[in-house]
């Protein structure tokens, strides 16, 4: 039996942006022969992925306000959810190894375990903080007479010490990929 969920205009907020997991709404319409196509598709993924990625379907015709919204031009149209954001999109009727190509790479990106989502927060920080590091440096270098400002020189102090908390996130975030 299929796990594929209607969303309408009124419910695709609390379903499809508040879900706990990744997922896909197939933006379909009862005249469109591709999306007739594809929804098999989904209905066996649905079961495939159960607990893992949820999976819905938005009729066009009857939700105008969440279509517009997306500007779902043509269809089907699917698009990939993750933490309330849309990550990704399949226009058109395509084979299910495209379709589970894409669902297995939103689940790479925004993993639903306990130590796959910290893998990806402490990634994502490192990588920010590494670039804030990079731009900070650069400003500094272009800043004339900093040294005596006690602001600017907290600021500096602070900047190391979060070099030093960067680089013992890193350290962590390959320990806990290496399994430890």
């Amino acid at each position: 039996m299929s796990k594929v969920v209607e969303v309408t205009d009124q419910n695709f907020e609390e379903e499809v942006l508040g879900a706990d997991l990744p997922a896909e709404v197939d933006f379909w319409a009862p005249w469109c022969g591709p999306c007739r196509m594809v929804s098999p598709i989904y209905d066996k993924l649905s079961e495939e992925y159960e607990g893992r990625f949820k999976f819905f379907k938005l009729n066009v015709d009857k939700n105008q306000l969440t279509s517009v919204r997306y500007q779902i031009m043509s269809i089907p149209m699917q698009m990939f959810f993750a933490d309330g954001q849309k990550v990704n999109e399949i226009l058109g009727a395509v084979p299910e190894s495209t379709i589970r190509a894409m669902i297995e790479g939103v689940l790479n990106d925004f993993p639903t375990d306990e130590v796959g989502r910290l893998k990806v927060i402490l990634t994502s920080w490192v990588e920010h903080n590494e670039q804030n590091s990079e731009k900070f440096k650069k400003w500094r270098e272009k800043v004339k007479n900093t040294e005596d400002d006690p602001i600017y020189n907290s600021i500096f102090q602070a900047a190391q010490e979060m070099k030093k908390v960067n680089e013992k996130l890193s350290q962590l975030s390959i320990e806990l990929q290496e399994g430890r």
